[in-house]
């Protein structure tokens, strides 16, 4: 998220942190990020997750595939490329198919699922920008971080005023890479 201009405020408490993104939010800014030692509901409903994720359609995308191709395979196989005539069984059983089936289907619910993991995530990443910031460290143990990518946060001075004034500890600017600290 940090790739684009940003504002990310450090707070010592939760309540503080969910007030920081209640203003982040009333301020009109949309595209808002947290980063914090434990989950917190109350944060979650302020910085607006709501949208349904679309990872289980597409695993179910995968799964299908995997099944499909996996039948297509048996089918061609048994049937079209290399038929044999035993005892007057018919060429292609499906029966016999639903162990390998299910099993491609599992294979690609597995595989769409790792991808998916990996690239939304940003993975593999050896570092993130936020880890170079002072403090950030932090993170794991007490501290909050609210973070806006709104090109506007960057240039209000009042809002990193108020922020201050709710009890975030430092403020942080980036422009793509690079971090300035403030207070």
């Amino acid at each position: 998220m940090t790739s684009a201009p940003a504002l990310w405020a450090e707070f010592d408490s939760a309540e503080r942190a969910v007030a920081g993104a209640r203003l982040l939010r009333a301020r009109g800014l949309k595209r808002l990020d947290a980063c914090s030692p434990y989950p917190l509901i109350e944060l979650e409903d302020e910085l607006g997750i709501e949208r349904p994720s679309l990872i289980p359609k597409l695993v179910l995308l995968g799964a299908s595939l995997g099944g499909t191709v996996a039948f297509c395979v048996i089918w061609w196989t048994a049937a079209v490329a290399y038929p044999l005539d035993v005892g007057g069984r018919p060429l292609n059983s499906v029966v016999a198919d639903i162990p390998i089936v299910f099993e491609l289907s599992v294979l690609g619910a597995a595989l769409t699922t790792f991808t998916l993991c990996l690239g939304l995530s940003g993975m593999p990443r050896l570092s993130h920008p936020l880890e170079a910031l002072e403090g950030f460290e932090r993170t794991s143990i007490d501290r909050f971080w609210i973070g806006a990518c709104d090109r506007g946060a960057l240039d209000d001075a009042e809002l990193a005023e108020q922020l201050q004034q709710l009890g975030a500890l430092r403020i942080h600017r980036f422009v793509g890479s690079e971090a300035a600290r403030e207070g």
